[in-house]
């Protein structure tokens, strides 16, 4: 029996502890009380509690940052830990600092910051030659009028370090980068402590990579990376930053899976990612895969459901593998049957219609999820999307292909648009 502890979740990741008791592991649960991806969930206080008696032992600390690594101390010192690990983005860094101080089996501290820190990032993966998009730092408007000459429109800015699409903005003319500064100070007052304490204030600017949006899964055992899925991630039509959907296979052609893991190799061996589950975002551009951004966590939202339903292999097992230095046995393409990942925003809000609940059911009847958090009322007020933290529910559906799947995300998008009376944010097939 191996000692795992996780430091903080998300929700829907939160079955990976019910996998670990599963496994035959002794578990702990950490949750901090300050900084939390689950505070931003609608998890109730009663369904927070069922999950950390899931867990042999539940630790609450107040600071993520101040506390997480003298609790860790006390925790090793009566029981040793063999795994350390999160599913939440903010616990990432925090989680790797520790590991390194005790001795836990983990990426550095370095190269994950590296990794994660989108600038720094970029400017390693420059260095070495490996394709990346061209960019530049900015901290006010005049530097970012200056960089926007040089990299020309349209372009991305981002924080060096976010999550959820935090602080992303596509900037088509000058005039949009002078009203992006105007609304940054209010921007980040609005938001809460959490995504505060984790998205930078060094902004990042970089060219605008035309191609479609992909997400590669991969486990990166002691340098020997393995890409067990790639992703399709399907992009608003009101809002090209807002992801609607993951697409499970992604639908690429073998050349280009091919394509695909010879980039992420590269860009693994130059950050130096040796252990561990991650989430990469890469655009397929002209000239080949171009990194987005480097998740050093597993895939969010509803995609682990999808990825079981495909592959038969639970997900949540393969990542407490990976720290435990176990090798796993991981399905390889072609796959037999596919799945897509919804994730439900409001384009502009509204207030649900009364009797909802029966008309969700009936949506639901008609398309059989393989899950779904659709936990919705009749009066209750929805909010329009304001990136990823403002989605109201996820679903996930199963599909025989990709094209399947994907259609099949909108025909049930549409239906719940008529159920709700109002704009659902959509992608294009």
């Amino acid at each position: 029996m191996a000692h795992v502890v996780f430091v903080d979740s998300t929700a829907p990741t939160l079955p990976a502890l019910e996998t670990a008791k599963e496994m035959g592991h002794f578990v702990t649960f950490i949750r901090p009380a300050d900084v939390s991806l689950l505070a931003l969930s609608s998890l109730s206080r009663e369904h927070l509690e069922s999950v950390a008696r899931s867990a042999d032992q539940a630790v609450v600390i107040d600071h993520l940052e101040a506390d997480l690594l003298n609790a860790l101390r006390r925790i090793h010192a009566e029981r040793r830990i063999d795994a350390l690990l999160t599913t939440s983005e903010p616990a990432v860094i925090p989680t790797v600092k520790a590991a390194e101080t005790l001795g836990i089996r983990a990426t550095s501290r370095l190269s994950m910051e590296t990794a994660v820190t989108k600038d720094l990032c970029r400017d390693s993966l420059q260095v070495a030659g490996v394709r990346s998009a061209r960019h530049r730092r900015a901290e006010t408007c005049e530097q970012a009028l200056d960089a926007s000459r040089s990299l020309g429109l349209p372009l991305v800015i981002k924080p060096s370090r976010s999550a959820g699409k935090e602080g992303v903005a596509i900037i088509r003319a000058e005039n949009e980068l002078a009203a992006y500064f105007d609304e940054l100070p209010s921007a980040r007052q609005a938001m809460s402590q959490t995504l505060t304490s984790l998205v930078s204030t060094r902004l990042l600017m970089e060219e605008y990579i035309e191609g479609v949006l992909y997400s590669a899964e991969i486990i990166a055992n002691d340098g020997e990376i393995e890409v067990f899925m790639i992703a399709r991630r399907e992009q608003a039509t009101n809002n090209a930053l807002y992801e609607v959907a993951a697409v499970l296979p992604a639908g690429l052609a073998d050349a280009e899976q091919h394509e695909v893991k010879t980039y992420m190799q590269e860009v693994f061996a130059r950050l130096g990612l040796t252990v561990g589950v991650y989430h990469v975002e890469f655009i397929m551009g002209a000239d080949g895969p171009v990194l987005v951004e480097v998740n050093g966590r597993i895939m969010g939202g509803m995609a682990p459901f999808v990825y079981r339903h495909i592959t038969g292999v639970n997900p949540f097992r393969l990542l407490i593998q990976e720290h435990l230095g176990e090798k796993s046995k991981i399905p390889q393409p072609p796959f037999r049957s596919a799945g897509i990942s919804i994730a439900l925003g409001s384009v502009s809000g509204g207030v649900l219609p009364d009797g909802v609940e029966r008309q969700i059911e009936k949506v639901k009847q008609k398309h059989q999820p393989l899950a779904s958090s659709l936990d919705l009322s009749s009066g209750q007020r929805i909010p329009k999307q304001m990136g990823n933290f403002t989605v109201f529910g996820f679903c996930c559906l199963p599909a025989d292909t990709t094209e399947q799947a994907r259609a099949r995300g909108l025909e049930f998008i549409s239906d719940l648009e008529n159920a709700f009376g109002f704009d659902i944010a959509k992608y294009e097939l």
